[in-house]
């Protein structure tokens, strides 16, 4: 994708095509699964995360939109008794980079499905899980893998535990570099120690794996986990049949990026070639209740700009659709 400096792209007209034609087609696609567009404000107010961009408009101190999950609550909290239960949209975020190849201004397009505090989610994270398995062939992209997490299969047990939020945090830090002596080094001189340590190792089975459910039946916290091992099989009997033949599932049981907000499936899309995933997503039933309102919620988001940075490195992975 040209860019005209480091952080802020300037598409040149064959990007600026394609972005425009891959916007139009995924949010047809959610348009015609139900999903209706919502274009929250390009400015956002406090409380403002340290990734925000910031800007003063008179004395006020603002910042450019740089989430599109948060924005879409704050307006949905504030102006809907009862929310829309399908939602979808197309834009750009602006956040500060952590890596200094990352571009500030990036390209989204996603949706988020909202329910009642009494409505089950297992059919909502499916028909996500759906959407997305569809998005990269209707882009014409070629081959991928579908990563199938739950971020409870950690929560819960370092909160029954009751790990403090220092020690929590370094044992997510190392199931996130998948290393087992990481997680023990976090986990030394608490008295659950020995049970948390082997239930990283149950989670850290290969995600390819056949035995990665047997290594979790035989977790301390298998008895703690019943539902959500159940939830996370049955997400994968149904998400599998609908796969195209160049997309393969994985089931990933320690995939704990973005634990602190997820709480239950998570969904990621990777290609090859990529450095990151193309698209994520999962349940995270605990934003509502933090703005008023006792909502459920799932939902996921198609990075654009990381799209954009593939089709131009690896066009051989895009078919007809891509210009």
């Amino acid at each position: 994708m040209p860019t005209h400096m480091p952080h802020f792209p300037d598409l040149l007209f064959e990007p600026a095509a394609r972005l425009r034609a891959w916007e139009g087609i995924l949010m047809r696609l959610l348009a015609e699964a139900g999903y209706r567009e919502l274009h929250p404000s390009l400015v956002m107010r406090e409380p403002m995360e340290a990734e925000a961009v910031r800007f003063f408009d008179g004395a006020d101190l603002v910042a450019l939109r740089w989430d599109f999950t948060l924005a879409l609550a704050r307006l949905l909290a504030s102006r809907f008794d009862a929310a829309p239960s399908r939602i979808s949209y197309a834009g750009a975020v602006f956040r500060r980079p952590h890596q200094p190849w990352e571009p500030v201004e990036r390209f989204e397009v996603g949706c988020e499905r909202i329910q009642g505090p009494d409505e089950d989610g297992a059919d909502a994270d499916v028909e996500l899980a759906r959407l997305m398995v569809a998005m990269p062939t209707a882009l014409g992209l070629q081959g991928g893998i579908l990563q199938l997490g739950h971020a409870a299969l950690l929560r819960r047990p370092m909160e029954a535990e009751g790990l403090d939020p220092e020690r929590a945090g370094r044992v997510v830090r190392g199931l996130h570099r998948r290393a087992a002596h990481r997680v023990a080094a976090a986990l030394d001189g608490h008295p659950a120690a020995a049970r948390l340590l082997a239930h990283a190792e149950a989670l850290l089975v290969e995600p390819d794996g056949s035995g990665k459910f047997e290594a979790l039946a035989a977790s301390p916290y298998a008895g703690l986990l019943e539902d959500e091992l159940a939830h996370l099989r049955r997400a994968q009997a149904a998400i599998a049949p609908l796969l195209p033949p160049d997309l393969e599932l994985r089931v990933d049981p320690a995939d704990v990026q973005g634990i602190g907000f997820y709480t239950g499936p998570t969904l990621r899309l990777w290609a090859p070639g990529a450095q990151a995933e193309l698209a994520s997503g999962g349940r995270y039933d605990g934003l509502y209740p933090e703005l008023g309102r006792p909502w459920k919620a799932a939902g996921f988001c198609l990075r654009l700009s990381r799209l954009l940075d593939l089709a131009d490195t690896r066009p051989d992975l895009f078919g007809k659709v891509a210009p």
